[in-house]
């Protein structure tokens, strides 16, 4: 199943102010590149809970964490959920964090 990130402003809001700065007479050779490269690592983003382990995309970046590999899902704060597989975690930030923790649960409870 795929639960899509939520949309980030501060992302947006990041790339906006590096577009403004560029407007503004900086130098397109140094702030073009460090701006597209925000925006390939940034957006979008999405997980898939697939048959062999939890896909993280996010731009340009693929990981997939095998569900034998994941120790803790947990809420991390109301819009977030901290997954943690090995000496490792992230915080996930998806649109709808109450069904990705269920589908998340549910894939480890038929892995295990």
């Amino acid at each position: 199943m795929i639960h899509t990130g939520k949309f980030d402003w501060w992302s947006v809001g990041a790339i906006g102010f590096g577009v403004l700065v560029m407007l503004a007479g900086c130098n397109y050779w140094i702030a073009g590149p460090v701006l597209l490269v925000l925006a390939l690592c940034a957006w979008p983003q999405s997980y898939v809970t697939t048959p062999g382990g939890l896909l993280v995309r996010a731009g340009l970046m693929r990981r997939l964490i095998p569900y034998q590999n994941i120790t803790v899902v947990e809420p991390a704060d109301e819009d977030t959920v901290k997954v943690r597989y090995g000496r490792n975690s992230l915080v996930l930030a998806p649109e709808d964090p109450d069904a990705f923790f269920r589908d998340l649960t549910r894939r480890l409870s038929m892995a295990a």
